[in-house]
């Protein structure tokens, strides 16, 4: 099956990460597949240095129309059967592209609404309205059950320089918080400080960058959290800095929304980390109560930060919670079911019949 991977956002996000690690899945399957992206944008340079044997295509000209053509270009050249998308501008740029072949896939996140392209937007463009009258895009998505990650996306040696080396200590909360500092981080950071009280050698790990981080930091130095407080880029987490023979980590707290928060709690339970996710999260069933973690809502915050001391203490707990979380994550959400369901998705959206997998380890997200 020939396959073409559209991502012109040209920040390198959790979204787009996701987007090539399938790129990279589906090659490995056997699939003939390329990735479409802006031209000389941070997802290109990401791209070609993660995965340089990956057919990377790039999308040149300016405006949503220079775009589109640029798109349908590389579908004339490539003549693939099916695309893969994940916004809904590269869902546009798509169905201009591709007309009535239909073959489209639109990834949603977990967090998102279905059917926000429509023909009748008066916001879009005429010709953006007129190809989504006439194309057919199959939603995939949602839910947590459709978001998957690879366990080690591959990592050059100069990247994986640039992940610190975090000092050995324990008890160790990892925080994921939201990108804007919001309640359900403030929360966690109350918590944390509480737990601080009952464990005095606590140690806070705030995941994500340390400009956009801002607002957490003095959240926690308004509790008097500064002396315990380190900020780790994601790729701690994502490549698995965090866990492993020295233990680095006791417990993983997700506070984050959408793909990023449900790709961190599945990064966290892959490194046999306990994990807390908000009750009301779209993700929030990757974690099992009591078994592999804990759901935090407004109603059940006193009883969970209890049940955390209490787990902070035991480090056999620690270990057993752990272990399930790593065998949910490989049982329920391994990525090779993750992007066999995607191949079977744009098999069946671009009338291919349904190829014989043969994986190549060398290409593969792991």
């Amino acid at each position: 099956m020939r396959v073409l991977v559209v991502a012109t956002t040209p920040e390198w996000t959790p979204g787009t990460r996701l987007m090539g690690s399938v790129a990279a899945g589906l090659a490995a399957r056997g699939d003939v597949v390329a990735l479409a992206c802006a031209s000389r944008s941070a997802t290109e340079q990401a791209i070609e240095q993660t995965w340089p044997r990956l057919s990377v295509r790039s999308v040149t000209g300016s405006g949503w129309f220079g775009q589109a053509m640029s798109v349908r270009g590389i579908v004339t050249a490539l003549r693939p059967e099916a695309l893969l998308v994940g916004t809904e501008a590269d869902a546009v740029l798509a169905a201009f592209a591709m007309g009535k072949r239909g073959g489209i896939v639109r990834r949603f996140a977990v967090d998102e609404r279905e059917g926000l392209e429509s023909a009748r937007d008066e916001t879009l463009p005429w010709r953006a309205r007129f190809a989504l009258s006439r194309a057919v895009i199959t939603p995939w998505g949602q839910r947590a059950l459709a978001v998957g990650w690879p366990h080690a996306t591959p990592v050059t040696d100069d990247a994986r320089e640039e992940v610190p080396r975090l000092p050995v200590v324990s008890p160790h909360i990892v925080l994921v918080p939201a990108t804007e500092h919001d309640e359900i981080t403030a929360a966690a950071l109350r918590a944390v400080a509480h737990l601080r009280t009952r464990h005095p050698d606590l140690r806070l790990s705030l995941v994500g960058d340390s400009g956009a981080l801002q607002a957490t930091r003095l959240h926690a130095a308004a509790l008097d959290l500064s002396a315990i407080v380190q900020v780790v880029p994601a790729d701690a987490l994502l490549h698995h800095e965090l866990n492993g023979a020295s233990h680095v980590a006791s417990i993983a707290w997700v506070a984050a929304g959408g793909d990023a928060g449900a790709l961190a709690t599945l990064a966290a339970m892959q490194q046999s980390l306990p994990v807390v996710v908000p009750q009301q999260a779209p993700f929030a069933e990757l974690v099992v109560p009591g078994v592999t973690g804990f759901h935090v809502g407004a109603d059940n915050g006193v009883a969970v930060v209890s049940d955390l001391a209490r787990l902070l203490s035991d480090a056999d707990a620690q270990h057993r919670m752990g272990r399930a979380a790593a065998a949910r994550a490989a049982r329920a959400f391994g990525w090779d079911a993750f992007v066999d369901h995607a191949a079977d998705l744009l098999a069946r959206a671009g009338g291919v019949a349904r190829t014989r997998i043969t994986r190549r380890p060398s290409l593969t997200p792991a």
